[in-house]
């Protein structure tokens, strides 16, 4: 095994395309997580009176597939990108955590008040950013 990557030569692999990228389980469970939640949304605010405890807690069930295919994909990466993995996620939590004392700074001073779910989205951008940049450094 450490001849192959000393020499260059890896054994039935295939050249990685969109459409494999896009079959992935990590990226259908991601994306059935957002398209559930925006689903869900829409139709509490189109039908107020359908906005129920257990519709609420729907878009969860594809939240943690999605956490089980990210934790399936980690065990399955050599070394190299689980390092540029646990950089990037290392970034996106330290961004997120000054973004966090911004947010809270501000509550206190009374400029701005944050909704319970304002940094989930900056985390996702931070990490995807993050990400972008570790894997462009190992290149």
């Amino acid at each position: 095994m450490t001849s192959m990557l000393y020499y260059g030569a890896v054994p039935n692999t295939r050249p990685c395309t969109w459409g494999s990228r896009l079959t992935r389980p990590v990226f259908l469970c991601a994306l059935g997580a957002v398209l559930t939640e925006i689903a869900v949304q829409s139709l509490v605010k189109t039908q107020p009176r359908l906005a129920s405890p257990w519709l609420m807690l729907l878009p969860v069930i594809p939240a943690v597939l999605f956490v089980v295919a990210i934790f399936r994909a980690v065990e399955k990466m050599d070394e190299l990108q689980k390092r540029i993995c646990l950089e990037s996620v290392f970034v996106a939590f330290m961004l997120t955590l000054v973004l966090a004392f911004v947010i809270a700074g501000l509550d206190r001073a009374g400029i701005y008040h944050a909704k319970s779910d304002a940094l989930g989205t900056p985390m996702m951008f931070f990490w995807a950013c993050a990400y972008i940049v570790s894997a462009w450094r190992y290149r």
